[in-house]
């Protein structure tokens, strides 16, 4: 999200990429949007980092679909839209990384930014409610 800067104009080839990407993903994510996918991503990283609900730990993988989506649709974005979203994006993932541990068992190189899908490496650093019902690694 830009702000206190004047966005530029966005160019057809530009929407037509958020579109192709939107397509392209669609069997398996469902028909979404760049927009709602950052802001998917956005109260994903919000929740864990309020404190994610012990009794929602079996959708968290659900969850960071979002991040999934966005990690396969930024290469078919313009280099335009990926500079106008990519400060968005660095912020929320170093927030998520801040909010989040390794899963038990798993690489600091795996779990790091850098290392494929590292976000799905990661389990929230703090867990509110019953713990004794958590998946494995967490």
């Amino acid at each position: 999200m830009v702000t206190g800067v004047e966005s530029p104009v966005l160019s057809s080839d530009d929407y037509a990429s958020i579109h192709h990407a939107g397509q392209a993903l669609a069997e398996r994510y469902g028909v979404v949007t760049l927009n709602a996918m950052l802001e998917g991503w956005a109260s994903f990283v919000e929740d864990v980092e309020d404190g994610f609900d012990a009794d929602s730990a079996f959708e968290y993988n659900h969850d960071v679909r979002c991040r999934d989506w966005l990690a396969e649709a930024w290469p078919m974005l313009t280099e335009t839209v990926r500079s106008l979203r990519d400060a968005e994006l660095r912020d929320l993932d170093a927030r998520y990384l801040s909010a989040t541990v390794p899963l038990r068992g798993v690489g600091a190189d795996r779990a790091a930014p850098g290392g494929g899908r590292w976000w799905r490496h990661r389990r929230p650093r703090l867990v509110e409610g019953d713990a004794s019902g958590l998946p494995p690694g967490w």
